[in-house]
């Protein structure tokens, strides 16, 4: 099976109460039944935070999705379009950025990514800018 993003939504506003629970319940889904799509990004929202989570579903070659979500620091806002936005994140910071255990790992499994885990972009390798997105969505 595979789940879609609307799937993906409505399961887990039915499941969990705050933003960072979205975050685990939808990884949780993704990797369990596989996600339909080739890349989304959503807004995760709750009283006391809000976070931007990009999500590529990893297609034919494997189950899951890989994925990296930043917390919108307070009084700051944020805007989401067809083109991933997230380059280099920081790990150790669980309490700004939450990420998917294989984001980089996978990326060298296809030949995507050779470099550092320090310097991995996770827009530069998964979603590349081209004219589309550069033309419509920046």
């Amino acid at each position: 099976g595979c789940i879609d993003y609307g799937s993906l939504i409505w399961i887990t506003l039915q499941r969990t109460k705050s933003a960072r629970e979205a975050i685990q319940e939808m990884d949780h889904l993704m990797q369990t039944y596989g996600y339909a799509s080739t890349g989304e990004s959503f807004a995760i929202a709750d009283p006391h935070e809000v976070w931007l989570m990009e999500v590529i579903g990893k297609g034919n070659i494997s189950q899951g999705a890989v994925w990296v979500a930043t917390r919108i620091p307070d009084g700051h806002v944020s805007s989401t379009a067809n083109q991933a936005r997230t380059r280099t994140f920081a790990r150790g910071d669980p309490d700004n950025v939450l990420y998917s255990e294989d984001v980089v790992d996978f990326a060298r499994s296809i030949s995507a990514y050779s470099g550092s885990d320090e310097e991995f972009s996770f827009s530069d390798v998964y979603n590349p800018v081209d004219f589309f997105g550069a033309r419509f969505c920046e």
